[in-house]
């Protein structure tokens, strides 16, 4: 058995379940969980191939050992793993718990500064750097770049696309007025030279996640930001990044979503700096936009009048 430390952490059901089973699993199943008892932090934040390498099994492995503990492969036993990570450290917890029990029911600046720096250090154990630095090279190489968010992500797509824009060829929200009709098509010239980065948390919209299909259906490099390994955007991406989400008064707290779209932004001014074929261009300089004919129909709703469509 791997050694145990005395943490709160290691009284999880998933802890408890690795421990209790440990002895049972075969050797290459041992190694893997052995790890997961050892590192759980760490654990956390790395993806199916790198805990193969870590422990010297396969990915096969580590599907069997998460199987073998009653979780759904890989994607449950990750999930599990930032669940028993967060819930040691939650302050959207423990300020519930305060509002729950508390004759005073009121939420202060304060406890959203300690929800605030608990969620920003939060993003930084969800993700490792390597997948960060990928998006942001990505972002730059990519000929065009379409932002989707919908629902409470879709202030967060624009900041995105009006930020990228300085940056690269083309930088587009997709989800702009004229409801899915004008978002499809937006998105209906994507291909294989372009990136999509897609934008969602709980409940995810199901355009959401029919959009970031289409587009790996054209070959383009999906890319995601959500709240978790279970989200249904992770199968469609080649990278995503996480971020919490829990808030004890709000649906979700946007905290972790605004560092993580302003730090690729961030890298992605360094990565390329903006030329001065790149400078935004006069006041009042309309292009010549021809009309693009769509090429999703299955996204279009019959009868949907489009509001606010380009000029012809």
């Amino acid at each position: 058995m791997a050694p145990i430390t005395n943490s709160k952490v290691y009284d999880s059901d998933l802890m408890l379940k690795l421990r209790t089973r440990h002895e049972k699993l075969g050797p290459a199943l041992q190694k893997v969980s052995g790890f997961l008892l050892a590192n759980p932090y760490r654990s956390a934040t790395l993806n199916i191939e790198e805990l193969a390498v870590v422990t010297g099994t396969s990915t096969a492995a580590v599907n069997r050992m998460a199987n073998a503990i009653g979780l759904n492969g890989f994607t449950g036993l990750r999930f599990a793993l930032m669940e028993n990570l967060l819930a040691v450290v939650s302050a959207a917890d423990t300020i519930h718990e305060r509002l729950q029990h508390s004759s005073d029911k009121s939420f202060y600046l304060n406890h959203q500064i300690s929800l605030s720096k608990h969620h920003l250090d939060n993003v930084a154990r969800m993700n490792d750097n390597q997948t960060f630095e990928d998006m942001a090279r990505q972002l730059v190489r990519s000929q065009n770049v379409f932002v989707v968010g919908l629902g409470n992500s879709f202030h967060i797509a624009q900041m995105a696309a009006a930020g990228l824009n300085p940056f690269c060829v083309g930088a587009h929200c997709v989800t702009l007025d004229g409801g899915m009709e004008g978002s499809a098509y937006r998105l209906s010239n994507i291909t294989s030279d372009d990136a999509l980065l897609a934008i969602a948390l709980p409940a995810y919209t199901r355009e959401t996640i029919d959009m970031a299909r289409f587009a790996q259906s054209r070959g383009a490099c999906v890319m995601s930001i959500t709240d978790c390994p279970a989200s249904p955007l992770v199968k469609l991406s080649n990278k995503s990044l996480f971020i919490p989400t829990a808030h004890p008064v709000l649906p979700h707290s946007k905290v972790g979503l605004m560092a993580a779209v302003e730090a690729l932004l961030a890298q992605v001014q360094l990565l390329k700096p903006m030329s001065r074929e790149n400078q935004p261009p006069p006041a009042g300089w309309k292009p010549d936009r021809p009309s693009v004919r769509p090429s999703w129909p299955s996204l279009l709703r019959p009868g949907t009048p489009r509001k606010h469509d380009d000029p012809q």
